[in-house]
């Protein structure tokens, strides 16, 4: 996003806290312990809880480090004389999140024509998640001598996060008609939902263009034309109806998506027609540009990532839901398994691993090829700006298992595109998808529930949401190799253009669908850990009898069962599906048909007027028949 403002206007007073300290003339009231506003870049200014956009100086109370009393933290100006004014704006910069840990913190705008005997709330800030220009209408202390004007922070009693301003500026705008383009951005809505707009997309992907439009005139804007570009195609739209007062936005949305273009572009919007015609004082600042990069991914880069989650933490939602959105959004090339601690899903040796990589913040945090840690939010930026990089190396699995015996083959494939040389290893993991518990254990816990923060509806959900309703993807299920690569699987000179493979073998448990399952393939470096390209494949379905065709697998659950089982069916060609279920001296207790099917089937059997027991169910799919023992327990 690209923010200015820039209009014929009278300067009455202006501040870039460019300097080392307290500017001359202003004031701070504190019962903080880390010295209240402090001043410098945001690289000086930020903390792991409260990380702070690049900037230019600015002023700064940072509730995260200091974890004090910053109840009252006021920044205040020197006195300003507003008595040849009549109207009278503030405007300046401003990074507030207005978020809520264990209270709610709070900005305000306060104004004193008493030197700062008594204080008057003129304007609250809402939160975001960038910078913002915010302007507050002062006119109503036009004709005062003796202003202040007060930034006031507010940690609500607790543990907060913090304010950042820059850029101070009250001004008096010239009467008449003048509109501008404040803010161009070029996005989309993540997961959350929540618009963001970064400097890279994937090529072709299509992409909301908006915009802000100001009026820093005094005259309402009520109607103008939005033309916007990007330098191949033109789109413009009539706006009217419209009622846009002094010191008023109106967000534009275009009804036209830009498609990504590879490489740089520039996408530029500006206004024309105001008020039907009517002339402006200034036209210079109807016209902003945005730039967007887009990137087009290398087929044979993959990008792992390793998710440190479980279910007794309460932010781990938000690691579910990047990690799902990247696999719908970027399912070609985003692999992902989910790591979990202290709970049913957890393998410890792979936990352990985790939990001692270098650096690691704690949960939800993602390891991405076994080389640095992000925030699951941050996913969908580092995936864009890695993955059109040349890998040394193309990583493919095939992976097959016999439902007679569940024993499962996976074999992982290397193609060098680079020769190398030193201890680099295979790696092989086993995950499973909807994974399903019937116990609390398997319940999540929830700290979005009732919060103000978006989290693509977990903030709708109980603080403990029941195990009935969780289903957990990318679990990582079995350690086929060692986390850290089986000795020998790759030879020490790795020649350019060669292939290498290596098999694996495991006997998959029951209690595994397999029709959920996925093998994962990774080539590291050993010496640094580092993974140098992944791979994964759902598996392959076989019977072990030579000639028999396949057409469809089974994995029936719960088993045992109390009051109704269900049979998920994966079937490659339609067929006709009937189901039997027979008792222990041979009976048939239930013969039900289900007609023609095709793909993923879940289907529902009804288990109320069966007595505790043990049964054989018999699917039948076409000719092909395939059977599970049913435990049903009353």
């Amino acid at each position: 996003m690209f923010t200015t403002f820039s209009w014929a206007q009278i300067s009455i007073y202006s501040q870039d806290f460019e300097g080392t300290g307290l500017p001359d003339g202003w004031t701070q009231e504190t019962n903080a312990d880390d010295g209240g506003w402090l001043f410098g870049t945001s690289s000086q200014l930020e903390s792991v809880g409260y990380p702070i956009p690049e900037h230019t100086n600015m002023a700064v109370t940072n509730d995260d480090a200091c974890n004090c009393d910053k109840s009252s933290d006021i920044l205040i100006t020197p006195p300003l004389d507003f008595s040849s004014y009549s109207v009278v704006f503030l405007q300046f910069d401003a990074y507030f999140g207005h978020l809520y840990f264990d209270a709610q913190e709070e900005a305000y705008i306060l104004v004193s024509t008493d030197g700062g005997v008594n204080w008057t709330t003129v304007d609250t800030l809402a939160g975001s998640t960038d910078w913002t220009t915010p302007i507050v209408d002062l006119s109503v202390y036009g004709g005062n001598s003796n202003v202040l004007i007060g930034f006031k922070y507010d940690d609500g009693g607790g543990w907060g996060y913090g304010w950042a301003i820059d850029n101070v500026s009250v001004y008096s705008p010239i009467e008449g008609i003048d509109v501008s383009v404040t803010a161009v951005d070029i996005g989309k809505l993540d997961p959350t939902p929540v618009f963001i707009n970064l400097d890279k997309y994937i090529s072709g992907l299509p992409l909301s263009v908006h915009a802000t439009i100001f009026n820093q005139g005094t005259v309402p804007i009520t109607s103008f034309d939005i033309t916007w570009t990007d330098g191949t195609n033109s789109f413009t739209e009539s706006i009217t109806g419209v009622t846009i007062n002094a010191t008023e936005s109106y967000e534009y949305t275009s009804s036209n998506s830009y498609i990504t273009l590879s490489g740089s572009n520039t996408i530029t919007i500006t206004i024309s027609n105001v008020n039907g015609g009517v002339t402006e004082t200034s036209t210079s600042n109807n016209s902003m540009g945005a730039s967007v990069e887009g990137v087009v991914p290398n087929p044979d880069q993959n990008y792992l990532a390793e998710e440190a989650t479980g279910t007794w933490c309460g932010w781990c939602p938000r690691g579910a839901v990047f990690m799902e959105y990247m696999y719908e959004t970027y399912p070609e090339q985003f692999i992902g398994i989910a790591v979990h601690n202290s709970d049913p899903m957890e393998i410890n040796e792979y936990d352990n691993w985790v939990g001692s990589f270098p650096g690691f913040l704690g949960y939800p945090s993602i390891i991405i090829n076994r080389s640095y840690i992000i925030d699951p939010s941050q996913l969908e930026e580092d995936f864009i700006n890695n993955i059109e990089n040349a890998p040394a190396v193309k990583v493919t699995v095939d992976a097959t298992i016999n439902t007679t015996t569940n024993e499962l083959m996976a074999t992982l494939n290397a193609e060098f595109l680079q020769d190398l040389s030193g201890d680099y290893r295979f790696v092989a993991i086993l995950e499973e998808d909807s994974v399903h518990g019937t116990t609390s254990t398997y319940a999540q816990a929830n700290y979005y529930s009732g919060g103000s923060v978006p989290m693509a509806g977990y903030e709708d959900l109980p603080d403990m949401i029941p195990e009935s309703q969780m289903y957990y993807d990318f679990v990582g299920r079995e350690l086929l190799s060692d986390v850290e690569g089986t000795q020998g699987s790759l030879p020490a000179t790795l020649t350019s253009g060669n292939s290498y493979s290596y098999v694996y073998n495991l006997t998959v448990p029951s209690s595994y669908n397999i029709n959920h399952l996925k093998v994962v393939g990774m080539v590291v470096n050993h010496s640094t850990g580092e993974v140098l390209n992944s791979g994964s494949s759902p598996l392959n379905i076989g019977t072990g009898i030579s000639n028999l065709p396949v057409n469809a697998s089974l994995f029936v659950y719960p088993n045992p069962a109390r009051h109704i089982t269900y049979l998920d069916l994966k079937i490659a060609k339609a067929a006709e599906i009937r189901v039997e279920v027979v008792n222990a001296i041979g009976q048939s207790m239930l013969l039900q048909s289900f007609g023609k099917l095709n793909g993923d089937q879940i289907l529902p059997i009804d288990l109320n007027n069966f007595a505790s027991g043990v049964y054989q169910l018999k699917v039948k799919v076409g000719e092909e028949v395939l059977y599970k023992k049913l435990d049903i327990i009353k």
